[in-house]
């Protein structure tokens, strides 16, 4: 069946094959809204961003693609690929992976095409860099022209395109549309590949993407991948069902794991059991009280309507709004920028929202497989959490005022203290790792006839390379000096083995004598079993749990030392991108700020060593002292026996309250014209986006009434000329000043009478239209 397409001007009719291919080109600004002046320096900074807009000449999207997209879609679900410059394996992957949900979701009575994807690309300089690979070419050309750039912009060199008057805050990118097909999948994909034109980060992507994208189609929710992370079947499908049967989810997430793991990789097993583990516990935990501190940017959801307002500009994009207050230690927070967001939702004022593990969801995602890289990625994440978590608990107060009830509260504040014990075990982490080592050796060589001198070496080597990681980690990029990383992680692995072997003989001994923390142990491994077994996941930790225990004394030396030593450093790690003007000029204040924390982290794991290793030689002899090393035993177990409570409720929770949505018929998508709601007619309808009406049925045309009523309209209305009205929140129009005005407060405001048919006339009103509009001569 051919696909219909009025144009203001005259009609055709354009076949589906046709759309197939066709890709069609687009440059876009970000329509940002400055305030200049804001201090003595005479600055400026952004509030907020509005949307998009056109690059002279060109004022209008092609109609041929938005029809479907934009023009009687109402978006229900919007999707962003953050992408840099990765290969075409990567985005195969993400984008097979979102084909495969498509079914699932037209299953359910969603038409895909109310499903969007859009792939944002960090930069047109490292993109290229991939681009003109030619193994890798082919591929991309079905999504990127550069022709088209060349002729728009009258350029032979792509980076050497600008726009007329560009200023230092002008941000453009160039976007090509298409519906994206992949023969293995039923349903076409509809996709927007925006380039933007410089590398401004990751969090710059999302600022296109929420601020640009979001403000533009406004949908109902959305949906932040990135690139090489692959959705498992129903896997989107199942956070959108999430929030759609809970109007309070304000967000929610699924789970993450490594793809084809290599069994023989202990970095790569290691994760896999790592991201199990703090999934079924720390997710599971999470999600009972209500509040995830993270919701991770590679695979989560959230509603749109809940990320409107103070979320997004006055936390989320802190570091573009206000720049003046990213000292060392906000900068490291944002390092996280998804706890802070995450916090903002939850206490979100006048509002009850929550946010959710789906446990159903699963994506998989390549993993670091190299140990240089899987450090640069857990200094910021390490840092990110801590610094995050400390804000969290400064700003806990902010969670009593919201909405929710006294027992949410409740429930928040048992979460802070949870968080608050996490925090000081963390920091105390290596001491606390080293001393068991240490007693381990002690307790060994004292009690039997081997040398002592054997177990001092054994000691003497641990301290010499947790010195050695301090010095490198202060002055040494990780890949420079990786093979000496990987022997400091070779013979941590080996005093791990010699530690569990002390342990095994503590616990024979403990048997014949009994000892209090016998029952810890043996109560703490039912636990990690038990919850295995009832998540189905005992046989994938049981594959990689021998690599992830010659791992924990990395995970916990060289990764958290190297992140301690780095405090100073607030940029990803995992991009080759130069630092800015404002971090370099900060460069010397971060420093500082780094050798204070530094010192202090040093000087208290050194006075917790020296005060437990004195403890534990005088427990024989001092009662007290013997019950305060027991007490650090129990805190720990407490830790482990909160994280079982929330795991079991969790179960029980998706066993029995979850609910499932039921599909969605036909008629859930027609305008029903008997309702006192705003109807209109096909001709005006076929050049007019889908409204936010407070009943969804109101606000939609299907495609078949869509084709029908043109036909009617051409009829019957040949002359008539309507003026398209956009659903866009904010959007560039003015009657002759082009001036922003609220597109909320403008359809309020329009002109409407009925005709004897009863179908909804809308008055044509000259005013500029902003992203899809054309001009019209007589403006």
């Amino acid at each position: 069946m051919s696909k219909i397409i009025q144009s203001r001007s005259h009609k055709e009719i354009i076949s589906s094959a046709s759309l197939k291919a066709e890709i069609i080109y687009q440059p876009l600004k970000l329509q940002k809204k400055m305030i200049e002046n804001f201090d003595e320096k005479q600055s400026k900074r952004l509030e907020c961003v509005n949307g998009l807009v056109w690059i002279d000449p060109d004022t209008n999207f092609r109609e041929s693609f938005c029809k479907d997209l934009i023009y009687n879609t109402q978006i229900e679900f919007l999707i962003v690929v953050a992408m840099y410059n990765e290969s075409k394996e990567h985005l195969t992957h993400t984008l097979n992976g979102i084909s495969e949900n498509l079914e699932e979701f037209k299953c359910a009575g969603i038409p895909p095409e109310r499903v969007c994807t859009i792939i944002i690309v960090d930069g047109m300089e490292p993109f290229l860099k991939t681009f003109y690979k030619p193994e890798e070419k082919f591929y991309f050309e079905q999504f990127f022209d550069e022709k088209k750039i060349k002729d728009f912009f009258k350029v032979e060199n792509l980076l050497d395109c600008k726009i007329p008057e560009e200023t230092e805050d002008d941000e453009f990118a160039h976007c090509f549309m298409k519906t994206h097909y992949n023969y293995k999948y039923k349903y076409g994909m509809q996709t927007i590949f925006c380039v933007k034109q410089k590398n401004r980060r990751k969090l710059n992507t999302h600022l296109w993407f929420f601020g640009g994208f979001c403000e533009m189609f406004q949908p109902k929710y959305v949906m932040l991948l990135d690139v090489g992370t692959k959705p498992l079947p129903k896997s989107l499908f199942y956070l959108y069902e999430a929030m759609e049967e809970d109007g309070r989810i304000a967000g929610c997430c699924g789970e993450i794991t490594p793809m084809e793991p290599n069994v023989w990789s202990l970095l790569q097993m290691a994760q896999m059991v790592e991201y199990k583990i703090s999934h079924i516990f720390d997710k599971a935990l999470e999600s009972v009280i209500g509040y995830i501190t993270v919701l991770p940017g590679a695979f989560s959801a959230y509603r749109w309507k809940a990320l409107q307002g103070d979320p997004l500009w006055e936390f989320y994009f802190k570091s573009f709004c206000h720049p003046e207050k990213m000292d060392a230690f906000h900068s490291n927070i944002y390092l996280a920028e998804d706890r802070v967001l995450c916090l903002a939702l939850v206490s979100k004022k006048n509002n009850d929202y929550l946010l959710r593990y789906v446990k159903k969801s699963v994506a998989e995602t390549d993993v670091p497989d190299k140990l240089s890289v899987l450090m640069a990625q857990r200094r910021r994440w390490i840092n990110g959490s801590w610094f995050a978590l400390i804000d969290t608990l400064r700003r806990a107060s902010s969670l009593y005022h919201s909405n929710h009830s006294r027992f949410r509260k409740c429930l928040f504040f048992i979460q802070m203290v949870y968080y608050a014990v996490n925090v000081a075990c963390s920091w105390f982490s290596v001491g606390a790792f080293f001393l068991a080592f240490n007693i381990s050796m002690r307790n060994y060589f004292d009690g039997n006839s081997a040398p002592q001198w054997i177990g001092n070496l054994f000691v003497s080597v641990y301290v010499t390379a947790i010195i050695l990681i301090i010095f490198l980690s202060l002055g040494v990029k990780p890949r420079k000096a990786e093979d000496v990383y990987k022997v400091i992680s070779y013979c941590y692995g080996l005093f791990m083995v010699f530690t569990i072997a002390m342990m095994i003989i503590f616990l024979y001994h403990s048997i014949q004598n009994f000892n209090w923390f016998l029952p810890l142990i043996v109560a703490s491994f039912f636990i990690f079993g038990i919850t295995m077994i009832l998540n189905c996941a005992a046989l994938k930790v049981v594959k990689g749990v021998v690599h992830f225990i010659l791992l924990s004394p990395t995970y916990i030396n060289v990764f958290l030392i190297y992140a301690i030593c780095n405090f100073h450093d607030c940029t990803w790690g995992n991009r080759p991108d130069q630092m800015t003007v404002e971090e370099k000029n900060k460069l010397e204040e971060f420093e500082a700020f780094r050798t204070r924390w530094a010192s202090v982290w040093a000087l208290c794991n050194l006075a917790f060593v020296y005060y437990l290793n004195i403890a534990d030689k005088e427990s024989s002899e001092n009662r007290d002292m013997k019950w305060f090393i027991y007490s650090i035993g129990f805190i720990g177990f407490g830790i482990l026996a909160f994280r079982f409570i929330g795991a079991m409720l969790y179960l029980m929770q998706e066993h029995f309250c979850t609910r499932i949505m039921k599909p969605k018929s036909e008629s859930d998508w027609h305008i029903n014209e008997e309702k006192e709601e705003i109807v209109l007619n096909h001709k005006e309808a076929s050049i007019v986006p889908s409204i936010n009406y407070e009943k969804k049925r109101s606000s939609l045309i299907s495609e078949e009434n869509h084709s029908e009523r043109h036909m009617n309209s051409i009829e019957t209305k040949e002359n008539q000329e309507i003026q398209p009205v956009y659903k866009f929140k904010t959007m560039k129009v003015g009657a002759k000043d082009n001036s922003p005005i609220n597109g909320e407060e403008y359809l309020n405001d329009i002109t409407t009478d009925r005709d004897e048919s009863g179908i909804q006339k809308i008055r044509r009103r000259k005013t500029l239209f902003g992203l899809l509009a054309k001009k019209k001569s007589d403006l």
